[in-house]
This record gives C-alpha cells, structure tokens and sequence, in this order.
C-alpha cells in the first residue's frame, strides 16, 4: 500500500489525532492504532482502550487490582481519632462556691494549662492522621519497560521541510511531529504513564538530494524534550481525557481514578528547518504529483512500516 498519498498538503493545519488511538502496551504505556503490536515486540503486553476489559486492565495495570485498591483507599481514609475538649470542662466547677479565691485563681490556671496540652495533643494527632493518609494513599505503577529505541546506527540525515501543520498538544508551538510522555511523580516502579507520538506528514531534504516523505500518522520520535508541569498545559489534559476517561473507583470517598495520571509532560517536537536522522528501511516510491523531465526520476523514499525518526538539534 502506498504511503504517499497520505502527506497532507503544504500549508495546511490538522488537528490531534492523525491515528487512531486504539490499543496500549501496559508494559511501556505506548500508544497504538488498531491491530498494532508495541514497537517493543511480543514480549511486551497490548491491550485495547476501546473495550471495558481493555480499559480494566489498563487501570489494574495502573493502580493495582480493585482489593488492593479498596485497602489503599481506605487506609487513606483512616485516622487517629481527635481527642474533644467538651468532656474535660463539663460539669464546670461545682465546688467553686466552697473554696477561697486564691484556690479558684488556681484551679482556673490548672483548667487552662491542661485545654492548652489537650489541644496542643488534638493538633498533633490531626497531623500525624494527615501525614498518614497522604503516605497511604493511593499510587500509581507506572509502566515495567522504555518504549523500544528508535537506534542508533544506520541512518540518513536530512532537513525537514514542509510549514508546521500541528499545534503541539502541551505547548501549543507549530510543528510538523511530536512526541509526549506524561510523567507523575508519586508513583511505584516506573514513572512514565503514557508515550504518544503523531505526525500530519512532512518532507525531509536529504543530504545527497533525495526527498524522503513521512506520511501522516503515528511516529516513533527521540530528541531534546522539553519539560512542563500540568498547570503549565492546561489543553493538554482535555486531549488525555479523550483517550481514556477517568474511572470509577472502588469506594464512594474515591469519585474517579484518572487512567493516565501526571504531574509532567515531556513533548519532543520537530519544525521546518529541523536536521533529522530518518532510521529503518524505506522503499522508493513514484511521487504522481512530481513535475520533472523526460530522464529525471520522480521517486521518493517512504519509510516502511511506522517512521522513526531522531532530531539532531
């Protein structure tokens, strides 16, 4: 099948979702289109996000099984219980008629010392139950493995050279690909939640003047990141909500568990001008729109399989 007459148009802008996110690897979270295996292999897991079971599995895979989940809520939940001052000043002071007034001064002094230590003792319990539902709360795995390498050897270098298409998910800056992976930083094993990467097509001027076109679709993306909290990307977490909405949890205290958790986001992005390493095979491939000559070749490389591609900046 040919991938050429997938490139969009020069000077055209798409939106998200130049494939269709259908299935994950919960081994190295991973976004995939239907019927795609991990770049990782079979030894890494895929489920589906299109299914319950598949979103079920994720979410285990996430936050641990619905028992393990239920104690860590309701560890979560459970307190020291405050100590209450009422039960130490009822009754008031019945005595207080049959005593002088120095003896009254005293016990007053006493009354107040013992509601200063009770509640000096009350705050303190109060923090020892915050910190103790904040250490028990609920944290998520993130995935067992890196997303597969793109390589290191055998690539051709070129510069890219299409208008940006793309609005970037986390900083909203034009580009032509990018790649995201959503980092949290109160998690078990591994921090990484979710690595997607798209591209609405491009060129690439290669160093001996060949073209090579990248078709639009998922792509495999290494290069310098830049790094951004949550608060920082607002639109961001609208796109993650598409993906997978939050879901149900275990207890009524628990309103949602969201499936793709993160405090930051890494986004790769790559821009007309950028030098970039094209890895894998690629197959020359008729360009029918190409206007040259009677003895010159219209052809132009195409990656086969999903693009991996490295920016050298």
């Amino acid at each position: 099948m040919s991938s050429t007459s997938l490139a969009p148009a020069p000077g055209t802008k798409r939106s998200l979702a130049a494939f269709r996110r259908a299935r994950i690897c919960i081994d190295c979270r991973t976004l995939l289109g239907p019927d795609e295996r991990c770049d990782g292999g079979l030894a890494h897991r895929v489920t589906s996000l299109e299914t319950p079971e598949g979103r079920a599995k994720l979410v285990d895979e996430v936050w641990g099984p619905p028992d393990a989940r239920r104690r860590a809520q309701q560890l979560a939940k459970a307190g020291g219980g405050g100590l209450g001052l009422g039960s130490v000043l009822e009754g008031g002071c019945g005595g207080c008629d049959a005593i002088g007034s120095e003896a009254f001064f005293a016990v007053i002094a006493i009354v107040i010392v013992a509601a200063v230590v009770i509640g000096v003792v009350w705050l303190v319990m109060k923090i020892v139950e915050w910190i103790r539902a904040y250490m028990n709360r609920p944290k998520p795995h993130g995935g067992l493995k890196r997303p597969a390498s793109i390589g290191r050897r055998g690539a051709i270098s070129g510069v890219v050279q299409w208008p940006a298409k793309l609005d970037a998910p986390a900083t909203n800056a034009d580009c032509v690909a990018w790649a995201l992976d959503l980092r949290c930083k109160r998690f078990l094993r591994a921090d990484l939640m979710m690595h997607d990467a798209e591209t609405a097509g491009f060129e690439v001027k290669l160093d001996d003047g060949t073209t090579a076109r990248i078709p639009a679709g998922r792509i495999r993306l290494e290069g310098p990141a830049e790094r951004l909290d949550r608060s920082d990307a607002p639109e961001l977490e609208k796109f993650v909500k598409t993906l997978a909405p939050d879901v149900q949890g275990p207890e009524e205290f628990t309103p949602h568990l969201e499936v793709f958790p993160y405090d930051t986001v890494d986004e790769v992005l790559v821009r007309p001008g950028d030098r970039v390493q094209i890895f894998g095979e690629l197959e020359r491939e008729m360009d029918p729109g190409a206007n040259v000559g009677y003895r010159e070749s219209g052809a132009v490389l195409v990656p086969k399989g999903v693009p991996a591609i490295r920016v050298e900046r």
